[in-house]
């Protein structure tokens, strides 16, 4: 979920989603939230799902206690943060199916992968919301720049929000084999909420995927997790345990 940058309430009167596994989930209409501009029924139906999920306190204050700080506390914090700062929200072709959604600062837009356009599958649509909560945190930075920290702060509020869903929905992403969950909001959910004090997964894995940024930066301060994963080499780690 990286952006361009070195790399959904439902708006419409659209009907229900076609649930996985029969959830029978009402997605809910709210109109004064109303984008002119959104016309696709995923990114919609994702967007309520987003707009009606709130994250426990107990998980910001676990985060928090990392050097975590997310940059939204709810849902509907994000949503209105796409209406009034007007950030569009679309399908596109990526560089890579590995890619789930990505933000471009000069057109002020979140992209999502085109792999899941016209998707009606319930999982995938709690996944983009996922996706677009996470985007939404570089969007709200107005800037084209990003850093380890930046990352650990809307991974982690990824993470919380993924439980949340849990929370709401119960296991349903585990039978999923649509990559923007199994390898995408599944893992961050796992890494951050991993029992081992160090983190020594959330770190390796953060390492191989932004170590080439800086550690932190004007508006993301680095924390100490943020300089383990910038300053650790775990090639000379490998080196020592072989």
């Amino acid at each position: 979920m990286s952006h361009v940058i070195p790399v959904f309430a439902n708006f419409l009167d659209v009907p229900p989603v076609q649930k996985w596994q029969q959830k029978s989930v009402q997605t809910p209409k709210i109109e004064e939230k109303k984008l002119p501009w959104l016309k696709d029924r995923t990114i919609s139906a994702a967007l309520s799902e987003l707009d009606n999920i709130s994250f426990s306190e107990k998980d910001l204050m676990y985060l928090k206690n990392m050097g975590v700080n997310p940059p939204f506390k709810n849902g509907a914090e994000v949503i209105d943060f796409i209406k009034k700062s007007n950030v569009r929200i679309r399908f596109a072709k990526t560089s890579s199916k590995h890619i789930h959604a990505q933000y471009d600062y000069e057109k002020n837009t979140i992209y999502i992968n085109d792999l899941y356009k016209n998707s009606q599958d319930f999982p995938v649509i709690l996944a983009i919301a996922e996706a677009i909560l996470h985007e939404a945190g570089h969007a709200k930075d107005n800037d084209s720049d990003s850093s380890v920290q930046e990352e650990l702060d809307f991974l982690g509020m990824n993470a919380v929000a993924h439980r949340a869903f849990l929370k709401k929905y119960g296991d349903i992403f585990s039978e999923s084999d649509e990559l923007i969950v199994k390898d995408g909001v599944i893992v961050y959910s796992e890494l951050f909420f991993d029992p081992d004090p160090d983190k020594e997964k959330l770190v390796e894995r953060m390492k191989k995927k932004y170590g080439y940024l800086p550690d932190g930066d004007y508006l993301h301060p680095p924390s100490k997790l943020a300089k383990k994963i910038k300053y650790t080499d775990f090639s000379q780690l490998t080196t020592a345990e072989n």
